[in-house]
C-alpha cells in the first residue's frame, strides 16, 4: 500500500473525452485519484454519477478529479460523461491499478457489506451491465488526494467493493491537509 507524503505515481493517460491527463501538469493544485472496478459494476456507477452530481464541489475547493475505470473507453462511454475537473481513465491493462497498488481479492465477493453496497446500488436503478464487464469481477475501490506539490496527502484502501470515498469524505480530507 501507498503510503502518505510519498509522490504519486505517474499518471499520463488519455481521457474519456481525448484528453490528455498528465498529473505533473496539475502540480499547483490538489488532485483526487480514485480507482473502481469495471464500467458494468452497478456500484462503481453509482459511485462514479454521484461523484460526477458534486464535482462543482470539489472544483470549488480546488480539486480536480481522476477516475481509473479497469474497462477500455469503448466500455465506458455509454455510462459516463465528463464533467469540468473531472477526468474518467480507461485502463484495461490495469497498469495504473499496479502503480498504486490497488487489491484484488476474489474473497470479497463473498463479503457481506459488498453485498449490501451491491444491493443498494440496486435500489437506486443501478443494475450490472454483463456486456461492460471487463478486467475480471474483482478489485477494490482505492482513493488518494494528491497534494499541490504532488505528494500523496491522504489513501484510502476499500476492504469492499463499495468502500470509496464519497466527494464529502475527499473534502474533509483536503481540508485537514
Amino acid at each position: 500500500m501507498l503510503k502518505t507524503k510519498l509522490c504519486a505515481p505517474a499518471i499520463n493517460a488519455m481521457s474519456l473525452s481525448g484528453r490528455v491527463i498528465d498529473l505533473r501538469e496539475l502540480e499547483g493544485k490538489k488532485v483526487l485519484v480514485k480507482f473502481h472496478r469495471f464500467s458494468g459494476c452497478p456500484i462503481a456507477r453509482r459511485q462514479v454519477d454521484d461523484l460526477i452530481e458534486a464535482q462543482e464541489a470539489l472544483g470549488t475547493a480546488g480539486i480536480e478529479t481522476i477516475v481509473v475505470l479497469h474497462s477500455s473507453a469503448d466500455k465506458m462511454h455509454p455510462n459516463f460523461d465528463e464533467v469540468p475537473g473531472l477526468h474518467l481513465v480507461a485502463d484495461p491493462t490495469k497498469s495504473l491499478y499496479r502503480a498504486y497498488q490497488a487489491e484484488f481479492h476474489w474473497q470479497k465477493l463473498f463479503s457481506l457489506a459488498s453485498w449490501r453496497a451491491t444491493l443498494a446500488s440496486f435500489a437506486r436503478g443501478y443494475f450490472p451491465q454483463v456486456t461492460r464487464f471487463q478486467g475480471g469481477i474483482l478489485g477494490l475501490p482505492c482513493d488518494f488526494l494528491v497534494d499541490e506539490h504532488g505528494r500523496i496527502a491522504a489513501t484510502h484502501y476499500g476492504t469492499h467493493f463499495g468502500d470509496s470515498w464519497t466527494a464529502a469524505d475527499a473534502l474533509q480530507a483536503a481540508t485537514v491537509r
